[in-house]
């Protein structure tokens, strides 16, 4: 086996050997040996460098880049590469529409073209529609299939980004009213790494690593939980967890046609959305004296985020708890001198202040039939 050296090591050696087995004594700094020494020593210590490296990187947990996809190959799995962010008109996400009238009174034609933009405020955001979307005469909005002209998480928008449509008519209006996050950058090497320390497991398909990989190497799905013999023996159920918002009719679909290529002949899985839990919060905070109507605003908008961001990360099967609720308000800034909650709401319904549980294929999420579910004053 080949031990790594250091420069200072393979030096001294050298000086030791030259002493020992020839004539030449002086060893100084400086002088001719102990330069020609150095040099040759130098260019030796980078080679124990490279096969330092290159040894590295023949394991798999320690490649990356391409020796790592050299190792994937041996697998037959490649690295996935990155994906185009979009919706599909059945997902109701990217919609246009009017606010009096009918949409047929603008359009005559009746649908929205292929190829029609809808991007950000400033442009840098630009998606594309992918084919015609017709409506009737006397619809007042339509959904359209879209798909993002950057490939990469670069082009994934929250709510209410693309806004401005290329559309020449006026009193037309466009909108994403739920967040668009499947599009992924190519595959970072520690997911790669683990899919390929799984293959031989995967490769057996119909158990559960394979379905779950499978699950997760769908564009946008964030986690899965798997729930067995949710219909008797020889059944499961996949709950989708997105990456962010609420599971698509797309994202559930594609999910199910991937777990649907490795469960077995007999075997029957299901993928699901989690049933939605709905929560209104109306919350009235309490300043210490002298906080400018300015700073109070931005103090509630934080509470707002910080809120949502609490009850949107409370997984599958988790239980809403009062005091971290209050804990996370009280949080936002050292300006909240108190807070009270007026409004309680979870399913669409009073709830007395206190903890709140739900069952294993629940997730609580701001109410989406509500405007404004989440309200700071």
């Amino acid at each position: 086996m080949l031990f790594k050296k250091t420069y200072d090591e393979l030096v001294s050696q050298s000086i030791e050997d030259l002493s020992y087995n020839t004539n030449i004594t002086n060893m100084n700094a400086g002088g001719t040996a102990r330069t020609l020494l150095e040099v040759i020593n130098s260019r030796t210590s980078e080679l124990y460098e490279t096969l330092d490296i290159n040894t590295a990187m023949g394991f798999l947990s320690s490649a990356d880049g391409y020796f790592l996809d050299l190792i994937g190959e041996l697998f037959n799995i490649s690295r996935l590469t990155a994906s185009y962010a979009s919706v599909d008109a059945t997902d109701s996400v990217q919609k246009f529409y009017v606010s009096s009238g009918f949409l047929g009174d603008k359009i005559p034609s009746l649908s929205i073209l292929a190829g029609t933009t809808v991007n950000s405020v400033d442009g840098s955001i630009v998606y594309t529609t992918v084919n015609n979307a017709v409506f009737s005469a006397g619809a007042k909005e339509v959904y359209v299939s879209t798909t993002a002209n950057e490939s990469g998480e670069v082009d994934n928008v929250g709510r209410n980004i693309l806004v401005v449509h290329d559309i020449d008519v006026a009193g037309v209006y466009t909108t994403n009213e739920q967040s668009i996050v499947s599009g992924t950058d190519t595959e970072s090497d520690g997911n790669y790494r683990y899919r390929i320390a799984n293959a031989t497991l995967t490769a057996e398909r119909a158990n559960e690593t394979a379905v779950r990989l499978a699950a997760l190497s769908v564009d946008g799905v964030a986690n899965i939980v798997m729930i067995p013999y949710s219909r008797g023996i020889g059944s499961y159920d996949v709950m989708v967890v997105p990456s962010e918002g609420l599971p698509t009719t797309t994202l559930v679909a594609n999910v199910q046609t991937a777990i649907d290529s490795v469960q077995a002949y007999g075997i029957r899985g299901i993928a699901l959305s989690p049933t939605i839990v709905p929560v209104d919060l109306d919350i009235r905070l309490v300043f210490v004296d002298d906080v400018t109507e300015e700073r109070q605003e931005t103090i509630k908008k934080n509470v707002k985020i910080a809120v949502e961001q609490y009850i949107t990360n409370i997984p599958l099967g988790g239980e809403f708890i009062l005091n971290e609720l209050r804990q996370q308000i009280m949080d936002v800034s050292g300006l909240i001198k108190d807070h009270v909650i007026h409004c309680y709401y979870f399913r669409e319904e009073p709830h007395m202040l206190g903890n709140i549980t739900i069952e294993r294929d629940e997730m609580f999420y701001p109410n989406p039939n509500s405007a404004e579910a989440i309200r700071v004053n």
